[in-house]
Order: structure tokens, then C-alpha cells, then sequence
């Protein structure tokens, strides 16, 4: 069921690709096998308690949303896209995802 709702994230308007990463760094679920957020788990260490992370890059914006067992959802998003709208549909995820983990 987890791997429905990171599937259910994507939607191609303001967010491309999504992931479930692990307490430890490690991918459990992706949409895309070109989406490798695994490379920010060390920005994701600096986040100290914040409970979401922005990260805007040259060519997209990935968002993170750190959940209470210590794994994180991760959305890239295109340059210029809604931005609260991906953040609204992630904090729902967030929410939704935790019973399966």
C-alpha cells in the first residue's frame, strides 16, 4: 500500500517523481529510476527538527517531508511549478503512509 500512495503523488504537474527513503538512507519506493534522493541524505541530516526540507536546484526543487519513524518522502518538482500544492499533497502522504511503516 505505501508504494500506491508514492505513486499517487505524482501527478507531472508540480510534482515528477517521488520516493520513500528509509531511517538509514536506503530507497524502499520509487516512481522513477532516474530520481536518486538518496544523494541528499546528508542535507537531509541538517534539517535538524524541521519536519519539512526545500531544496531548489538549478534544473528542479525537491521537497521533503521527514515522518515520526524517521523516514522521509521525497517529490522532485519542475522549476516554477506550484509549490504549495506540492507540499499539501505530501503532508497528506505523509500522514497517510504512516500506518503501513
Amino acid at each position: 500500500m505505501s508504494n500506491k500512495i508514492i505513486e499517487d503523488l505524482v501527478d507531472h504537474e508540480c510534482i515528477l517523481s517521488a520516493a520513500l527513503i528509509d531511517g538509514d538512507g536506503f530507497t524502499v519506493e520509487r516512481t522513477s529510476i532516474d530520481f536518486k534522493p538518496t544523494i541528499l541524505a546528508e542535507i537531509f541530516s541538517l534539517a535538524n527538527d524541521n519536519k519539512m526540507l526545500t531544496v531548489v536546484a538549478e534544473h528542479c526543487t525537491i521537497v521533503a517531508s521527514r515522518l515520526p519513524t524517521e523516514h522521509w518522502i521525497v517529490v522532485q518538482c519542475p522549476n516554477g511549478s506550484n509549490l504549495g500544492k506540492a507540499r499539501m499533497k505530501l503532508t497528506k502522504a505523509s500522514a497517510a503512509i504512516l500506518p503501513f511503516l
